[in-house]
């Protein structure tokens, strides 16, 4: 029993009851210069932001190697302050997470969360070390960095919305274009149609009219009027009084017959003529009636194509705003979630983080104060504080110490561990940060919601997340390439000797295409908008 109490009494004696003790001194003034540095964090990270949008005008906020260069010239004493990162190759390696060389609008801000997480691992050792008043200034600071990357990624999502709804209004212009395209065709045709059953008719009736003058031109047309038949006996009796000598007899029926004759033949004359001109008058009114019901059938086939145009017209101007509320709905809807995850989600887990702290701490309390604690127990307390102390130290070293931080898992596997592959220490641990961090917030701005989510996540309903940005998607999958983007039929790449066209008269310039644009829309809202 003696032994066992001078054991308990040495471990008690041997205890070091103050937190910082183990700690060297150059450590804690280390974190405390990390931390009176960091405090300036949100003015650099918005130098940085501004840099970042003076120089997305071309690329329309996708920021190249050559683009992220230059960002990184312009502020380079704040990234190498913040992220300890020396050169631009080494930044750009680290924010581009999907490798296709360009830094989209999640890697910009992915920017910022790492600066965000590299403030609150300062923050903790600062509270470790019992700095309170720095680290209560530090947390502050990085509650307002949270609010800028809000603002922040509130930006960014707002250019891509409106961009989508200049694509909904663009692939809305190209049905409207189709539109008149399709109906311009159509009164192209119907005014073809018009022309040939014209000219069918004209030919048609020229024929007839043909037909006609021939059979009124033959003499059996004319021996239908005959004389009366007075004139036939009265040229008889002349006849047969001339033979027998009665001369006087004779000349009164020619002094009879002269009259007779002339006003005969005047008479078959103009009834002759009359039956002619009546029978090309009927024909001539009958061709009239043929045309007047032709264009009557004309008309009426181009007021059938207004009337279904007019209809179509209007289906297509509904179907063009359809979404248009949708689309405004699903963005607002996902800019709200986002602007609530980043103001909100970080003090979540900070105080999800601390309550479990705090619970830990208690319990532990109330293990040590219990009066039937076992030298066992004091034993795996005393191991488990050893422990403790010195994961602090190692996570104080790292926090405080970045330049002579430890290696991480990674480097150390590389094959030129020694030399980090040509990196700094600084480039793996924040790519660490980035990976195993669950603080940093994902904000989906231009990545889809599940693309970093493990294979064996199952979704079920209290886990159910996304902003239904595919729906926009699928709205919007349908917008046809641009004129210049398309390749021409190899048709149209030779004329009819196979000898190769000039490029300028295969495509048409944009000044053509809208011209041409123009004049059918004229064409069409005149035929839409006249009041017949």
């Amino acid at each position: 029993m003696e032994s066992k109490s001078m054991t308990i009494s040495t471990k008690i004696q041997q205890s070091n009851y103050s937190a910082l003790s183990n700690l060297p001194r150059h450590i804690i003034n280390q974190i405390k210069n990390e931390g009176e540095l960091y405090i300036t964090a949100p003015n650099k990270c918005a130098k940085i932001w501004i840099e970042m949008r003076k120089n997305d005008f071309v690329t329309d906020a996708q920021l190249n190697f050559t683009i992220a260069q230059r960002i990184f010239e312009a502020c380079r004493s704040e990234i190498v302050q913040l992220l300890k990162l020396q050169n631009e190759k080494d930044f750009f390696e680290l924010f581009d997470q999907d490798n296709d060389g360009i830094l989209n609008e999640d890697e910009q801000i992915l920017v910022f969360s790492a600066i965000k997480e590299k403030m609150h691992q300062v923050a903790t050792a600062l509270l470790k070390i019992q700095e309170y008043i720095l680290f209560k200034q530090l947390m502050k600071e990085l509650r307002t960095l949270e609010a800028n990357i809000a603002a922040y990624q509130n930006q960014l999502r707002q250019r891509i919305s409106i961009k989508e709804r200049q694509v909904y209004k663009e692939i809305g212009q190209e049905k409207l274009d189709d539109f008149y395209d399709k109906y311009y065709q159509e009164f192209q045709q119907l005014t073809k149609y018009k022309v040939d059953r014209r000219a069918q008719l004209k030919i048609s009736q020229e024929k007839e009219l043909g037909i006609l003058e021939d059979r009124l031109s033959k003499d059996t047309e004319l021996m239908k009027v005959k004389p009366k038949k007075k004139l036939k006996d009265l040229q008889t009796q002349e006849k047969l009084v001339s033979l027998e000598e009665r001369v006087e007899e004779a000349l009164d029926f020619r002094k009879e017959l002269k009259d007779l004759e002339k006003h005969e033949q005047d008479r078959v004359y103009k009834v002759q003529k009359y039956r002619i001109e009546k029978q090309h008058s009927d024909l001539l009114f009958k061709q009239q009636k043929e045309r007047e019901q032709l264009e009557g059938k004309l008309q009426e086939t181009e007021y059938k194509l207004i009337i279904q145009m007019k209809k179509d017209y209007d289906v297509l101007l509904k179907q063009i705003n359809l979404h248009n509320n949708e689309i405004t709905r699903i963005q607002s809807q996902a800019s709200n979630q986002a602007m609530k995850k980043g103001l909100y989600e970080g003090e979540a887990k900070r105080q999800k983080v601390q309550s479990q702290l705090q619970n830990a701490i208690i319990a532990q309390t109330k293990a040590i104060s219990q009066p039937e604690s076992k030298i066992n127990d004091l034993d795996q307390f005393h191991e488990s504080e050893t422990i403790r102390k010195l994961e602090s130290r190692k996570s104080l070293q790292f926090a405080g110490s970045p330049g002579k931080a430890v290696i991480s898992e990674e480097s150390e596997k590389s094959p030129m561990g020694s030399a980090f592959n040509g990196k700094t220490k600084n480039f793996y641990q924040i790519r660490k940060i980035i990976k195993d961090s669950k603080n940093i917030t994902q904000f989906y701005i231009k990545k889809n919601y599940g693309a970093d989510l493990p294979v064996n996540f199952v979704r079920s309903a209290h886990n159910i997340q996304g902003d239904q940005h595919e729906k926009i998607e699928r709205f919007l999958s349908v917008k046809r390439k641009s004129q210049h983007e398309l390749l021409p039929p190899i048709t149209q790449l030779y004329d009819d000797d196979l000898q190769e066209k000039q490029i300028k008269a295969i495509t048409k310039t944009d000044q053509e295409i809208k011209r041409e644009k123009a004049l059918k829309r004229a064409f069409i809202n005149e035929k839409l908008f006249r009041n017949d």
